[in-house]
């Protein structure tokens, strides 16, 4: 039996006689009628781990930035912190609590909104308690009456803030905005469009459905050979638009796995960097599991560097997680394992879910994108410092 986001993809089909890869994308993931994260049913980490849900430290070790960039703007009475995206909440949660016993006063000018669409999932339990990880109530009691509160939002953008003093973040958030596919055909750049083929899915090459998708390639400055397929996402432009329309003064913090556009759009991804992923399983066709896995995408660092520049959002910071962490404090914490009373296998199983963060072949390649508006002190940020290990 079809699912309810395939019938939505079919209709329309059927009424346009093709769509976009990007709306395709778009209705897959966040149709109401039960897109992968709109709907109620989907628990993430059945599918995915995440940087947060690996170990509640790279939550501690932002707040470090965090707490700098308060200092940096001269210590307002409320600092905004909004994480878009926060899902279940976890991130959010950890930088809380690590605010609070960190530096009360900062803590107390935390204000701290957390966007999603369905931000019931705060609900959730939290992963570290099953996996045995420590979980910061035991070694520093916290109290929901004393520390910062998480504002709960649903929503699906920035539209509904402004003159934001404070730090707009989010981590694997970019690499969800739906992408529209290209390939070049005899020297040439043709769009992917979905069409149907009796009722499977199944995809044609045309001209470009907008002239900004030609007009991003060539931009890049890229040779691309005969047969070369990847993605485009046009939506950052409109995303970095919000984002400075909602920040009066601060920063913007991205996390998520990407590269510059010479490496991205490289001879050896000749056939993009899309994937999926249903039930930890990454799955190369978007067209099986419709509505019921994630489709994501590498993000292309360059474009949100340049989109930036273009709306007020300067580039002070960019570097891989691991170099991130390390030079925010991984590893003094890492060695704080050894202080607590842990079980021996408590503590190695710590210590291997913290490696995670750090790991090349895990989170340690994502990149992390610092932008600062109207900020007119000098100041070099603690997590882009070259610190050595």
């Amino acid at each position: 039996m079809k699912s309810p986001v395939y019938q939505e993809i079919s209709d329309l089909i059927l009424k346009m006689g093709r769509i976009t890869f990007a709306q395709f994308m778009q209705i897959c993931l966040y149709s109401p009628r039960g897109g992968f994260y709109s709907s109620e049913q989907t628990n993430i980490n059945k599918h995915f781990m995440t940087s947060p849900t690996s170990h509640p430290v790279f939550g501690a070790l932002i707040a470090r930035q965090l707490e700098q960039m308060w200092h940096i703007l001269e210590e307002p009475p409320i600092f905004h912190v909004i994480e878009v995206g926060s899902a279940g909440g976890t991130l959010a949660q950890s930088i809380v609590r690590s605010c609070y016993r960190m530096n009360p006063m900062f803590s107390e000018a935390l204000c701290y909104i957390a966007i999603d669409y369905q931000p019931c999932r705060a609900q959730l339990p939290s992963p570290f308690n099953d996996l045995g990880l420590w979980v910061d109530d035991e070694i520093y009691p916290y109290h929901k009456d004393i520390g910062p509160e998480i504002h709960r939002v649903k929503a699906n953008g920035l539209q509904a803030f402004q003159n934001v003093v404070g730090c707009i973040l989010y981590n694997e958030l970019i690499d969800n905005f739906p992408v529209h596919r290209f390939a070049i055909r005899n020297g040439k750049i043709q769009e992917v469009f979905v069409t149907l083929s009796g009722s499977d899915l199944t995809e044609v090459l045309d001209e470009p459905s907008s002239p900004l998708i030609p007009q991003r390639i060539n931009n890049l400055g890229l040779s691309l050979t005969e047969g070369y397929r990847s993605e485009i996402n046009l939506a950052i432009e409109d995303w970095t638009a919000q984002l400075s329309k909602t920040l009066r003064s601060g920063f913007v913090l991205t996390i998520d796995y990407g590269d510059t556009a010479s490496e991205l759009y490289s001879p050896q991804n000749n056939q993009g960097t899309l994937v999926c992923y249903n039930q930890h399983t990454p799955i190369s066709d978007p067209y099986q599991h419709v509505g019921e896995q994630d489709i994501t995408c590498q993000v292309d660092f360059t474009s949100l560097m340049e989109t930036g520049n273009q709306y007020g959002l300067t580039t002070v910071g960019y570097t891989k997680q691991n170099k991130f962490l390390e030079s925010l404090g991984f590893y003094s914490l890492l060695d704080t394992l050894q202080t607590l009373a842990l079980s021996t296998a408590r503590t190695e199983l710590n210590r291997i879910a913290m490696m995670t963060l750090v790991d090349s072949h895990e989170y340690g390649d994502f990149k992390v994108l610092a932008q600062a508006k109207d900020i007119d002190v000098e100041f070099d940020l603690l997590g882009f410092r070259d610190h050595p290990k």
